[in-house]
């Protein structure tokens, strides 16, 4: 097999540019901070109604209780945005399409370092690569953005929303800063301090973004369980 034969193996397209996001997503940015903050908002409010039992909850429990509560904002907010559509996968969670479903966004908890939780389910491992969903099978590939929140060091708070492309779980392509909203325990205020935004030390050329996407693609050719897990 030839080396291009090789590249060409695997339907693998690069994630959409910056550029591109950025025009067709930029506007809705404070959008995505309202679904975020009212999560965490529902979710803050449980955490104080059900403390004996939330103190056993570990990070991954809460981070999904969080997930679950993004559900009802995103389709409220959005089904009232004519070019976005709101679609629930199979585990519940919400996805917001933009340009035309080649712009897919989720809704995640985020590291200090935007990362993502790694999975070892094929789905989480595809979306990360802008794979596709396996879970959908024949549907066209698209670009995956989350939109992301990062707690403070107590995990308290919120302290900072992004919206963020990554390739992987833990290297991050470009980011958008979402605006911050400032929050008290149970009530969110809306303010207007923002995060810078996130390049990576070294731009990623399409024939490193491609070859990243190639070893993702081999690895689910191998099997190992489609699907699979909530860690998506």
């Amino acid at each position: 097999m030839t080396a291009s034969s090789e590249a060409n193996e695997f339907p693998v397209t690069a994630p959409a540019s910056h550029e591109a996001v950025a025009q067709a997503v930029g506007r809705h940015l404070p959008l995505f901070g309202q679904v975020l903050i009212e999560a965490w908002g529902g979710f803050a409010t449980t955490r104080r109604l059900a403390a004996p039992q939330m103190a056993f909850a570990g990070a991954s429990s809460r981070g999904m209780l969080v997930s679950d509560f993004t559900r009802e904002p995103a389709h409220r907010i959005f089904n009232r945005v004519p070019e976005a559509t709101v679609e629930d996968d199979q585990f519940g969670r919400p996805w917001v399409s933009l340009a035309g479903g080649s712009l897919r966004v989720r809704f995640r908890k985020l590291t200090s370092e935007l990362g993502l939780c790694r999975s070892d389910s094929d789905r989480a491992l595809s979306l990360a690569y802008h794979l596709g969903d396996p879970c959908l099978p024949g549907m066209e590939t698209f670009t995956v953005l989350t939109a992301g929140y990062v707690l403070d060091t107590a995990e308290e708070n919120i302290s900072r929303l992004e919206l963020v492309c990554h390739l992987g779980f833990t290297d991050v392509f470009y980011s958008l800063p979402i605006p911050l909203t400032s929050m008290t325990s149970t009530t969110p205020v809306v303010g207007s301090v923002a995060g810078p935004v996130q390049m990576p030390l070294a731009p990623l050329s399409p024939p490193i973004i491609r070859s990243a996407q190639t070893a993702a693609a081999k690895r689910l050719a191998a099997g190992s369980r489609p699907g699979g897990g909530r860690g998506v």
